[in-house]
């Protein structure tokens, strides 16, 4: 990594923390560049503004995301759900402060989450909607499988949306793989949204 582009991924690294702790509005522009140890000037011409900020993280975040959606779909693995949940569950763990900032600031009706809605969670529920009941895309979803789609993302999302829930967050490689292996097992006992994909 160049020294530009070592400056730019620090300056998103030091954002999400701010922006995790003192939220969006409670963090200006002025405290990330202190933090940062960088100009104003250097952050209005990487990312415009702090809303430009706020996108890159969440670009950086969701394309990587969907490109395991993606890879999973067009796997061949046996048990493909139960494979999929773990690397969802690894990947947003591995992610907590970036996953629990964008969940929480998703649940607003903001600009930022009705453009989310349009590009990266359409895309979404695309993928997971063809992984989990593999239609074609040209077969409309009838309202239990939405149902089943928005139990398994709620559980998903659960831990991220609700961290205040989980008081010791998992940072350790061996501690995100314990809570990965104890959740998805957890998610697997309760068997209703195989049960409803299985009838859907």
């Amino acid at each position: 990594m160049n020294r530009q582009n070592a400056t730019r991924q620090k300056v998103l690294d030091v954002a999400c923390r701010l922006f995790y702790s003192k939220g969006f509005n409670g963090t200006s522009v002025r405290d990330i560049a202190k933090e940062a140890g960088v100009n104003v000037s250097l952050i209005s011409y990487y990312f415009n503004s702090k809303q430009g900020l706020f996108e890159s993280l969440a670009i950086s975040y969701f394309e990587p995301y969907l490109d395991i959606l993606e890879n999973e779909y067009y796997s061949e693995v046996d048990e493909r759900l139960e494979s999929l949940v773990r690397k969802i569950l690894h990947y947003k763990q591995s992610n907590y402060q970036l996953s629990c900032l964008l969940y929480r600031e998703l649940s607003l009706n903001t600009v930022f989450a009705r453009e989310m809605l349009v590009t990266y969670l359409a895309k979404e529920n695309h993928l997971l909607t063809q992984i989990l009941f593999q239609k074609s895309s040209q077969i409309e979803v009838n309202f239990q499988e939405k149902l089943c789609l928005l139990q398994l993302k709620g559980l998903l999302n659960a831990p991220f949306m609700m961290p205040q829930e989980f008081k010791d967050p998992f940072i350790t490689e061996a501690s995100i793989s314990h809570f990965v292996s104890v959740y998805s097992e957890l998610m697997s006992n309760y068997k209703s949204v195989q049960k409803l994909a299985a009838k859907a």
